[in-house]
This record gives C-alpha cells, sequence and structure tokens, in this order.
C-alpha cells in the first residue's frame, strides 16, 4: 500500500477494501453493485476512490483550511461543519448564480449548440488507466446517513472553479431528490455518480445539462471538439444513469 493510499484510509477511518493490481474493471464495479445492495442494509455507502499523492495532500489542506487538526475526533468536527454549511446553501440559486456568470464568459459563443445522437451512458471511468484499473483502489464503505453526504466525508474540491465540500453536498442533494443522483466514484479531480430516474425529453436533458455546466464547466468546453456545447452535453445525459464530473 503506497504511503497517500494509507492516508486516505486513515482519513476516512472506516471500513474498506482494496484492491491491488486488479486487472477487471468489470470485477470491481461489480463488488462496487454488490457493496451497495449490502450498504442499503447495513447503513453505509460504497464510493470507489483513486488514491493520489494530490488527493491525499487536498484532505490534509481541507482539515488545515477549517482549522482542524488531522485527528480522528478534528475530521469528524470537519464533516459536522461541512454539512452545517451545506444546510445554509440554496443548490438552485448556487447554480444560478454560477450559470449567470458562464453567460458572462461564453457571451458572443454558440454555447448552446445543437443535440447530437448518441447512446446514453451507464458506467464509470475514473478508475480505468486505458483499458485496466489503476493498480491501486478502495473502495470505502461510507457510514454516511444520505449518500450526499459523502463529499463531507471526503472533501476534494474549492480548486479551479470546483464547488467547495458543502457547496457539493447542496447541489448533490438536490440531484438526489430529483434524479435520484448518488456518488460512486471520487479522484482528486473526479466525482462521477450513479443515478435511477434520469431526464428523458431535450428539453429536461438541456435543463440538467445547464446546471452541470454551471457545476462543473470544464465537462463541456473542455469536450471534444463539437462535443463542447450545452446541447452536446445534453445529449449525453438522456437516458444516462451515470454522469461523469472533471475539473482541470
Amino acid at each position: 500500500m503506497t504511503e497517500y493510499c494509507q492516508a486516505i484510509i486513515d482519513f476516512l477511518g472506516c471500513d474498506y477494501e482494496l484492491f491491488e493490481n486488479e486487472k477487471s474493471g468489470e470485477k470491481i464495479i461489480n463488488r462496487w453493485n454488490e457493496l451497495t445492495e449490502q450498504g442499503k442494509k447495513e447503513g453505509f455507502f460504497p464510493l470507489l476512490i483513486l488514491p493520489e499523492d494530490v488527493l491525499a495532500e487536498t484532505l490534509e489542506l481541507a482539515l488545515e483550511d477549517a482549522e482542524k487538526e488531522n485527528t480522528p475526533e478534528g475530521v469528524s468536527a470537519f464533516r459536522d461543519e461541512v454539512l452545517q454549511q451545506a444546510e445554509g446553501i440554496d443548490p438552485q440559486a448556487f447554480l444560478q448564480e454560477r450559470l449567470a456568470g458562464c453567460w458572462e464568459t461564453y457571451e458572443g459563443i454558440n454555447i448552446r449548440g445543437d443535440f447530437k445522437e448518441c447512446k446514453p451512458n451507464d458506467c464509470f471511468y475514473s478508475h480505468i488507466d486505458g483499458k485496466k484499473p489503476y493498480p491501486e483502489l478502495i473502495i470505502a464503505k461510507i457510514p454516511a446517513k444520505h449518500p450526499w453526504e459523502l463529499p463531507a466525508w471526503f472533501p476534494m474540491g474549492g480548486f479551479n472553479e470546483c464547488p467547495k465540500p458543502a457547496e457539493q453536498v447542496a447541489v448533490f442533494k438536490y440531484w438526489h431528490e430529483k434524479y435520484g443522483a448518488v456518488p460512486g466514484v471520487v479522484t482528486g479531480a473526479n466525482w462521477e455518480m450513479e443515478l435511477t430516474n434520469p431526464p428523458m425529453t431535450d428539453a429536461e436533458a438541456e435543463a440538467l445539462a445547464e446546471e452541470q455546466f454551471a457545476f462543473c464547466e470544464d465537462i463541456v468546453v473542455q469536450a471534444g471538439s463539437g462535443w463542447d456545447t450545452i446541447r452536446a452535453q445534453a445529449s449525453t445525459l438522456k437516458g444516462s444513469t451515470t454522469w461523469y464530473f472533471w475539473w482541470d
């Protein structure tokens, strides 16, 4: 186990399963699905984590910024503080404010674009390096009360327009209530989510794409040529049961 993997496990302070040099990405996702069902009975949410040195540093910095010690007591107090902050955030107002900033940034550019033909997404990506899984992966069994609380347990964010953990909690709660979205994978630059109630019309998908653009504009503006518009993003969201977020 790498030093930063151990640091992440220590920070979480919960049960976990470690995958080292696993060759089958399907095996890892099958185990995540099994733990999802198990967690419904035992009171936890599985979170697939890609251990990285930058991620371990991010957790440490989150505690420092909150003036909390890296102890079980300090980490618990940090989580409570994030969840309390999230309660004071109106997620729709937060997204609309960020969207207004995006419209201003891309004024004069056809950022809305056109709809495209594409297949719905139904799988995770961030645990795969090329065609095989990264050599070290964790599935943590997060004993949170609600799935949207996972950013409080694993506080990446607050950099390069990536929302802060409390903002993520508020938005994830909103999306859980509307789409059944649950965080499933996290890295130093990614969140991926699984959902049960995806948008099924162009109008519904476009409304969601606007929100996701506000939440994570990189998934639109840094998409491949021809896919770097809101309606192209909407096309990938219609009927899809997984979402992907990435901050450069």
